[in-house]
């Protein structure tokens, strides 16, 4: 078994009651078959409180007010503290923020953005990311049906993808839209079936004129304030079909959506004072997160493209929330405020099945989220 990690991966330590949130409240707490096994064994009184605080059907803790019973009012965990530690938890408590994503003989862990502690590892990270690797050779399986051919085309395209990403001799919109078309094309070679010429087009994307020819394109578009502004209002228009799983999730999305609408045209000297929150470096860094999290993952859909898109639409989505709070108080606004809508916009986005398959679907529509559609979001 081999397992990819990024560097900062071990540097996490849960912060526990200091925590600015907490990972026990806002959604449903799914308790895996061994664990629940466990908790009906348990003999003591903390085993007739879990026989009580168990959905024993649906296989979770009850909620009062959205937090886990056992979540106590200092905001830590009383099966952890009457239970001995981490051996009381399920899997899910035991491995958050810890994302797995399984392939064939391949784990990749990354830390999840909804999490304070790691989003802010996430988003002060200066250094370009870096992927470590390791193989426990004991450890071996096979899956059926699992496309190998493709998943080694989509993990070589993804070694591209972050290269071009990382490339910071070029600017983050350059690099954006170079990515979003490398994954326009594969796409076409996925629904063609032709994985056989994915190599050449690795390779016509690694050539150093393709940065020259992507911004003269980039120049040919122009501006596009009106058309920018429309794509803009659709991609907030996902929200709308998204369920929601905290209760101040809407006001403060709604707040955010009428602040952008009747915001004028920002000026080069506003763009410039935005910048200086919102950097190259915080784009970059969603992007390959989000990249890295979910873009292999097609090999199970077939759709690398949708897998991009929401990649993108991650960060631009932040970007804007993250506008939004800069427009009501330009003069207030801090690293802090970028992270806490870095993961409450995870928190609502990725830690729904639901959200994620049906964003993905919505983007799929080329009439509002075509490729030159996204490029005006650069």
């Amino acid at each position: 078994m081999q397992y990819t990690i990024p560097h900062y991966y071990k540097n996490f330590h849960c912060t526990a009651g200091d925590c600015p949130d907490t990972c026990c409240a806002g959604w449903q707490i799914q308790i895996d078959p061994a664990s629940l096994k466990k908790y009906r064994k348990m003999k003591s009184p903390l085993g007739s409180r879990l026989k009580n605080e168990i959905d024993w059907k649906e296989g979770c803790f009850h909620q009062y007010d959205d937090r886990c019973a056992f979540l106590n009012d200092q905001d830590l965990c009383d099966l952890y503290l009457e239970g001995g530690g981490e051996k009381a938890f399920c899997r899910t408590c035991r491995t958050y923020p810890r994302h797995i994503e399984e392939f064939e003989g391949l784990r990749e862990i990354s830390l999840s953005l909804s999490c304070p502690v790691a989003a802010r590892m996430i988003l002060t990270c200066k250094e370009p990311v870096r992927f470590l690797h390791a193989q426990n050779p004991e450890l071996d399986e096979t899956y059926e049906d699992f496309d190998f051919f493709l998943f080694t085309k989509l993990a070589d395209t993804r070694s591209l993808l972050f290269r071009i990403l990382q490339d910071r001799s070029h600017s983050i919109q350059l690099r954006a839209a170079v990515s979003l078309a490398l994954i326009h094309d594969l796409q076409e070679r996925i629904d063609k079936n032709a994985l056989f010429d994915v190599d050449s087009l690795l390779e016509r994307y690694s050539s150093p004129n393709v940065w020259q020819w992507f911004q003269n394109r980039l120049n040919d578009l122009g501006d596009r304030y009106d058309i920018r502004r429309k794509t803009k209002r659709n991609l907030f228009r996902l929200f709308d079909h998204l369920e929601v799983l905290r209760k101040d999730w809407k006001p403060y999305l709604n707040a955010a959506r009428r602040t952008l609408e009747n915001a004028p045209a920002s000026t080069a000297e506003q763009k410039h004072s935005f910048s200086e929150i919102f950097t190259d470096i915080t784009a970059e860094q969603l992007l390959v997160y989000f990249v890295f999290t979910y873009f292999c993952g097609a090999v199970y859909s077939g759709n690398a493209y949708g897998k991009m898109k929401f990649s993108f639409a991650g960060m631009v989505l932040i970007r804007e929330l993250v506008r939004a709070q800069w427009l009501q108080n330009p003069d207030q606004l801090t690293q802090d405020n970028l992270i806490r809508t870095a993961w409450r916009y995870a928190r609502e986005v990725e830690h729904s099945d639901f959200n994620k398959i049906k964003m993905e679907k919505l983007l799929d529509c080329e009439d509002r989220f075509g490729l030159e559609y996204l490029f005006s979001l650069l």
